[in-house]
């Protein structure tokens, strides 16, 4: 049995429970040692669910005992951010507003983790109302970086990400609605799946705005978001906006090589400007796909300057529409941080909104053009890395730029879109921050990005580095 199992993958993990090396008790007991230790500093959890995961374990225990097997997650501790319903558990999305809400039911992907045997650890930390990009949070304090506590671990779903790259639990799931599971991924040195939109339910999840919300997983390795996405995925009559599109099995064709692979590489907008040491990283991680037998070509796409635009728009009308009886008569208890970005979504114009909306459809239309000719489409996920708590401005390049700006230039579009797209660690800077490149392909084609993904982390060893915790 390896000395830490903590470091281990869900696969690895999962394989020794199920030949009996070590109990689904025991490893979530040593999750909860680690959690005591670590989070009182990186602060990844508003709420740890100790004996309710302890009595989970047991159950998942004897299920095993009685020959019962679930399948890859049955008996490994996970958790989820907390603006996903727990039944009995209270669900505050990172607010005072909700900070007394236990919900009567789970939501639809906590219940297929649930049926799935995994063991839910605890609800991580996040920006209020999943509204932010730092999880700096004014009611349940800062998540931190676990590679340098004096860095922002991303946002809003930061608490996730944080708890998978510490090794507080083997995955986590996040909401993405303009870059929160892939910019904490990249910040953080992990995997981070956004799935096609309605691939993922978001019944009993908090939404932030509703034609934008994605739910994914945080893991270690591409191979575990595979496993995650196998157990999350698939229509739900709760959902108006789940798809009824097949669900693959994610994990059968991962193994298969990628020569012959279409990669466009995104250039122009997703790439300048560039910190030279992101630069460097994701165009080596390039490089390693090519000598993979990927077959590589640079691309743009003119249309790109629209996205800020459409995020400055759809966004905050939609986030506004949400919270507008809570403004009126709940306002003293929001975060300035998120008043500050729900507010000039009131006075968004009904023609406005549907302008933006028109524009988004013709812009979708002319990107899809580039699947025509590639497989997939690369590049850098974020381009500079884990900015300092507080910091507002970042260098990127010889530019400067406003920090909430740079970190979703490269992520929004395709929430706005509803393409698939996963970070993947691909190297560090000068100062040992993490570094990710950014996979887009298809609407459920998810397929593709994992099998690139796992391809490439077989011949790299990006994502088995740790930060150090001690």
């Amino acid at each position: 049995m390896p000395n830490n199992l903590l470091d281990l993958s869900i696969e690895e993990v999962s394989n020794l429970i199920e030949d009996g090396s070590v109990s689904s008790l025991e490893l979530t007991e040593l999750v909860l040692k680690n959690i005591e230790r670590i989070d009182p500093k990186l602060n990844a959890f508003i709420k740890v669910l100790s004996e309710e995961s302890i009595e989970q374990a047991k159950k998942a225990d004897k299920a095993r005992a009685d020959g019962i097997n679930l399948g890859s997650l049955h008996g490994v501790p996970v958790a989820v951010k907390d603006l996903f319903a727990t039944k009995n558990i209270a669900t505050t999305a990172g607010s005072k507003i909700l900070s007394n809400w236990v919900p009567e039911k789970d939501a639809s992907t906590v219940s297929k983790l649930k049926a799935a045997g995994a063991i839910l650890i605890g609800k991580c930390n996040m920006d209020e109302f999943a509204f932010g990009g730092t999880t700096e949070n004014d009611h349940y304090g800062t998540t931190r970086n676990p590679w340098d506590t004096s860095r922002s671990p991303g946002g809003s779903s930061g608490g996730s990400a944080v708890a998978v790259a510490s090794r507080m639990v083997f995955s986590a799931l996040g909401t993405d609605t303009a870059a929160s599971i892939r910019n904490p991924a990249h910040f953080c040195g992990i995997v981070g799946l956004k799935p096609s939109y309605g691939r993922v339910s978001t019944s009993g999840v908090v939404p932030l705005a509703w034609s934008l919300d994605h739910v994914g997983p945080f893991t270690r390795t591409v191979k575990d978001a595979a496993i995650m996405l196998n157990v999350i995925s698939g229509y739900d009559i709760q959902d108006s906006y789940s798809s009824k599109n097949k669900v693959e099995d994610y994990v059968t064709n991962i193994e298969t090589p990628i020569s012959g692979m279409k990669i466009g590489i995104l250039k122009d907008y997703f790439w300048d400007p560039i910190e030279p040491s992101v630069d460097g990283a994701v165009n080596t991680a390039i490089n390693v796909l090519k000598e993979l037998g990927s077959v590589n070509q640079n691309v743009s796409f003119e249309s790109a300057h629209l996205f800020p635009i459409l995020m400055n728009t759809v966004l905050p009308a939609e986030a506004a529409a949400y919270h507008k009886q809570w403004l009126e008569t709940n306002q003293d208890d929001y975060g300035q941080k998120i008043l500050d970005r729900i507010l000039p979504g009131l006075v968004v114009s009904g023609p406005d909104y549907i302008n933006a909306q028109r524009i988004r459809d013709q812009i979708k239309t002319g990107f899809m053009k580039m699947f025509e000719q590639f497989d997939v489409l690369i590049c850098p996920t974020v381009p500079y890395t884990a900015a300092k708590i507080g910091q507002l401005e970042v260098a990127v390049g010889k530019s400067k730029m406003e920090a909430s700006v740079a970190r979703t230039k490269n992520l929004f579009p395709f929430n706005a879109l509803g393409l698939p797209a996963i970070s993947i660690p691909c190297g560090f800077d000068n100062n040992n921050m993490p570094i990710g490149f950014q996979i887009i392909g298809k609407p459920f084609e998810e397929s593709k990005l994992l099998q690139l993904g796992h391809n490439y982390q077989k011949v790299t060893d990006w994502h088995l580095m740790a930060p150090n915790t001690a």
